[in-house]
């Protein structure tokens, strides 16, 4: 079944929006920020660093589903692959505003060697089973092209011939 293009890429990003949405909340819930009456500066660097690795291991889980989910299933695909991707961009946004600098290091070099990782599984590599004739879909034309084309040529052709006169 074929979609509005435009609609698919809005559900997509909306998809992902809800999904890291979804993921904030649950460390939220499960890992809550220090008070502030009670600890100092120090305390909640600790706890930013926490948050932004176990948000860089959820992003990374995340982004591994989004490869595993069926190749006809793009819109939903692409939809967690954003999701995974802005969880990743909360998770070293988190981290960056820590106070351990080697350690923000290793995450963003984390971050950024899960991501290209995931980008080339995702649009470089081939999915498993699929030929190459297949998976270079866009190279290829529909059997009944030749006959579309010179269909379409001879509507220019009576259009031209319409103007012209």
């Amino acid at each position: 079944m074929k979609g509005n293009g435009a609609l698919q890429v809005i559900f997509a990003f909306f998809l992902g929006l809800v999904v890291v949405g979804f993921v904030a909340i649950g460390v939220a819930t499960f890992y809550p920020e220090p008070s502030y009456e009670i600890y100092d500066e120090k305390v909640f660097s600790v706890w930013r660093l926490v948050t932004g690795i176990i948000l860089l291991v959820v992003a990374t889980i995340i982004l591994a589903i989004s490869l595993a989910l069926p190749h006809d299933q793009a819109v939903i695909s692409n939809g967690v692959l954003l999701g995974g991707v802005f969880t990743m961009v909360y998770a070293v946004g988190m981290t960056v505003s820590a106070e351990q600098s080697v350690w923000r290091f290793v995450v963003a070099a984390v971050a950024l060697v899960v991501t290209i990782g995931i980008g080339y599984l995702k649009f470089v590599r081939r999915p498993a089973g699929v030929p190459a004739a297949q998976s270079a879909a866009a190279g290829t034309l529909p059997p009944d092209a030749a006959a579309r084309l010179d269909h379409l040529e001879r509507r220019l052709d009576a259009l031209r011939h319409a103007l012209n006169e």
